[in-house]
C-alpha cells in the first residue's frame, strides 16, 4: 500500500485528527505546485504506540500548520504512512 523506498515531505493545514484504533489518521490540506488544494490522508499507528510517542487527543487541531514526512501511497493518491511530523513551533514527532 505504501512505498517504503521513498519519503516525501508535505506542508499543510490540519483539517482533522483522529486518534482511534486500529490506526490514527491525520488529514491535512496541502497546496500543490499548481495551486490546487488537496486533502492528504496520513495513516499512523495504533493508540498505545501513538501515546508512547507523545501524541494525544489534543495534539493537533483544525487550522494547525504542520510538515509531515511520509512514505507515499503506491497508487499516487494524496496520502501516506507517517515517518515524522513537525509542528509550526518546531516540535517533532517521530
Amino acid at each position: 500500500m505504501f512505498d517504503h523506498t521513498r519519503e516525501v515531505s508535505v506542508t499543510g493545514t490540519v483539517t482533522q485528527w483522529l486518534l482511534r484504533n486500529p490506526h490514527a489518521f491525520l488529514f491535512i490540506d496541502v497546496k500543490t505546485e499548481t495551486g490546487e488544494v488537496v486533502n492528504y490522508s496520513i495513516e499512523m499507528s495504533n493508540i498505545p504506540n501513538m501515546i508512547t510517542r507523545g501524541f494525544s487527543q489534543t495534539t493537533f487541531k483544525p487550522g494547525d500548520k504542520i510538515t509531515a514526512k511520509v512514505h507515499p501511497l503506491k497508487d499516487g493518491r494524496p496520502g501516506g504512512n507517517y515517518v515524522t511530523i513537525v509542528t509550526a513551533d518546531g516540535k517533532t514527532y517521530d
